[in-house]
């Protein structure tokens, strides 16, 4: 179910018999020079749309949320396009967002993250609300983490932009990937260094690994995998 497509009576109704409202979080930042701006929100949209329909299937109902566009992307600030929220405010709009859906009633927030800058602030969030609601849970869901085996089992490699993400969105909106721009390689720093334009060191042109294996048959069998997980995990299979 739709959050945004119920009216109030309709919400008022679910929320007293269905206990999880997953919330899809993203970022709006430079994905290389062939993926969309949006990559990251389009990711977990997709996943939780999958979720959304494996968990009714399973004979449950979640509530999916609509997604957070903006997100916490310092790193990628050096590129045109990426908008940056600072990690206090990233922290505070989803500590609001998360504390108006527990004061509702939901007893597990689930946010399913699409972007790494967003870690830190997310976890921050998490502890105030669950500090303030004792019988309420929060997941945080990092897809291309928590499923990273999943992931290297269907592509050779992942990284920010990389044959993972590319793959994904090839999947889902081809029309908005560019193949012939999609070049890039792997960078590491032994320590994490926090520069104003470190990014144009780690994230050379946006990208940290290869996109060039990328394919929508792998974006396919990621998405397909992942979502199933998500949604046994859910289901508490």
């Amino acid at each position: 179910m739709r959050l945004e497509e119920l009216t109030w009576p309709d919400f008022d109704e679910v929320k007293r018999r269905v206990d999880t409202v997953v919330i899809p979080v993203g970022s709006v930042e430079a994905h290389g020079r062939h993926l969309p701006l949006g990559t990251d929100t389009f990711a977990p949209l997709e996943i939780a749309k999958r979720v959304d329909e494996r968990v009714r299937e399973l004979g449950r109902d979640v509530l999916i949320a609509p997604p957070v566009w903006y997100g916490h992307t310092f790193v990628l600030n050096v590129y045109p396009g990426t908008i940056n929220v600072g990690g206090d405010a990233f922290k505070a709009y989803m500590h609001g967002i998360m504390r108006e859906f527990a004061a509702e009633g939901f007893r597990r927030i689930v946010l399913l993250n699409g972007h790494g800058g967003n870690y830190s602030p997310l976890v921050l969030a998490a502890e105030e609300v669950a500090e303030e609601f004792p019988d309420v849970e929060v997941w945080l869901i990092n897809w291309w983490i928590d499923f990273r085996e999943d992931v290297l089992s269907i592509c050779s490699s992942q990284g920010h932009a990389g044959q993972d993400e590319t793959s994904v969105i090839l999947a889902i909106r081809p029309e908005l990937v560019k193949m012939e721009r999609a070049t890039g390689g792997k960078s590491k720093s032994k320590v994490r260094r926090i520069r104003r334009d470190i990014g144009l060191e780690l994230f050379p042109d946006g990208v940290n690994d290869d996109p060039s294996l990328a394919t929508a048959e792998k974006g396919e069998a990621i998405l397909s995998v992942v979502s199933e997980k998500i949604a046994r995990l859910l289901v508490g299979e």
